[in-house]
């Protein structure tokens, strides 16, 4: 079997050189040959995955941005190549979700190469997310975060600049259709989520798993710190749809257009997204990802 190994330099704590040999060394005891490419820009983990031909699986070591640049050049191509993640970034959310440990050497140790599992994507015009796509003064935070910022204060930056931004924040005028049901009118957040949680917030235990080819849509629509604290609390115990500022639906499509002309950009997985309109639509079961050897496929 033939791996293809796909990683950033720049990832986290920025050991990815240092640590691409230990990854060869453990890769060469499962396939038989181990291709090895470095990220250098943007763009390019799409092109690796696009350019390789005839390979069994592709292995990532990076963030959720780096993750889902290979998945959108497994898409462009209909790869069937087996994924695996080995967490390099600072969120690390998609690893998580899978049951992946934090810990780069851990994680790397826990596959055999025995276990996998099917799951959803989203795609959102030309782009691909694994787990949320979203609009909103915290989404905003996490795409404007430095690289410096990742590396000095890790998670905690995301916090930091969340706190900034809510601050400051408007509520945005928009259209919303999908397939589950029709908006219009004010939002403070919107998430279109292919799980019921993110990191350690869930959100509902409605549409859990990850590959029913359905993601739950939430749109909050009041911008008030009471509300906001209120959906904070419902998110603790996974009851955010029952909020009376939350319109939730289970939706496959959805369009998101904005209604007074504004320029909205719509984050994916962290990252900064394409501007509004925007029409997003969830792939059932889209890619094979590998699982470590102790975690049960639900």
């Amino acid at each position: 079997m033939k791996i293809l190994f796909i990683y950033n330099p720049n990832s986290g704590d920025e050991s990815g050189k240092e640590f691409v040999g230990e990854v060869e060394d453990y890769l060469k005891k499962y396939f038989e040959e181990v291709i090895l490419r470095e990220t250098k820009e943007a763009g390019d983990g799409t092109r690796f995955a696009q350019e390789t031909k005839d390979i069994d699986a592709i292995g990532v070591y990076g963030g959720d941005g780096s993750v889902n640049e290979v998945l959108l050049g497994m898409h462009k191509t209909s790869s069937r190549a087996k994924l695996l993640i080995l967490p390099g970034g600072t969120g690390n959310l998609l690893a998580k979700k899978l049951g992946i440990d934090d810990d780069k050497e851990a994680a790397l140790r826990s596959f055999d190469f025995k276990r996998t599992k099917k799951i959803d994507l989203g795609k959102v015009n030309d782009k691909i997310f694994s787990l949320f796509a979203s609009i909103g003064a915290v989404p905003e935070a996490i795409h404007e975060v430095s690289s410096e910022e990742k590396s000095k204060f890790g998670g905690l930056a995301y916090i930091k600049k969340s706190i900034e931004k809510l601050a400051s924040s408007e509520e945005y005028k928009l259209d919303v259709k999908s397939d589950g049901g029709n908006y219009s009118g004010p939002v403070d957040h919107l998430i279109v989520g292919l799980t019921n949680k993110i990191g350690k917030l869930e959100f509902t235990q409605e549409n859990e798993e990850m590959n029913s080819g359905k993601a739950n849509l939430f749109i909050m629509t009041s911008d008030s710190v009471r509300d906001r604290l209120e959906v904070l609390k419902d998110s603790l115990s996974g009851e955010v749809e029952e909020g009376e500022s939350i319109v939730h639906y289970t939706v496959k499509e959805v369009e998101i257009n904005s209604m007074d002309g504004e320029e909205v950009a719509l984050d994916i997985d962290g990252d900064k997204g394409p501007n509004l309109p925007v029409k997003i639509e969830i792939l059932k079961e889209a890619v094979e990802v590998y699982l470590p050897s102790e975690v049960e496929d639900d």
